[in-house]
């Protein structure tokens, strides 16, 4: 059995538009995660818009001849980067699948997996999982914020109504 590490990897904040984080695993692979402002997500309605983000994680540079292997220590550092970025209470984060080579499913476990190891941590965050989606388009996404978010209630209404609203674009 594997033990949980007690520390992440060391992190950057490389800051512009995209808020960049960067951090580089023992194998010498290079993530990045980006908090993009997106106020377009809650279909520009204050008081969300200013708080609103997508987050994104990606391999920047990989030097291995295939895909990452699982790496216990990147879950926490997840955490320490979320904390680090959701200082202010009302920051409302969508995780959007990428699903341009049909691994969205995959891409979804993995965040989950990586979210439920990290349940540890200085904040305390939630994450609600929506399918949107058509016969013909599907999206796996996550929204999450700080337990205390003063206005989950509101977001989550907000964004169950995307769902509905992406569903049937006629309405």
């Amino acid at each position: 059995m594997q033990s949980v590490p007690k520390r992440g990897y060391e992190y950057i904040f490389l800051g512009g538009e995209n808020n960049t984080y960067a951090f580089i695993t023992d194998q010498q692979v290079i993530y990045e995660l980006k908090f993009k402002p997106s106020s377009y997500i809650f279909g520009n309605q204050p008081p969300f818009t200013e708080f609103a983000f997508e987050f994104v994680i990606e391999v920047a540079e990989n030097p291995l001849p295939k895909l990452p292997p699982p790496d216990a220590v990147i879950p926490i550092t997840l955490v320490s980067i979320f904390n680090d970025f959701f200082s202010l209470k009302e920051t409302v984060v969508v995780y959007i699948c990428e699903n341009a080579d049909g691994h969205a499913k995959a891409r979804n476990r993995k965040f989950t997996q990586w979210f439920e190891q990290a349940k540890i941590g200085r904040l305390s965050f939630v994450k609600f999982d929506y399918h949107f989606g058509t016969a013909t388009e599907f999206f796996y996404t996550s929204l999450i914020m700080r337990i205390d978010n003063p206005r989950m209630a509101d977001v989550i209404t907000s964004f169950q109504k995307l769902s509905v609203d992406y569903k049937n674009p006629e309405k």
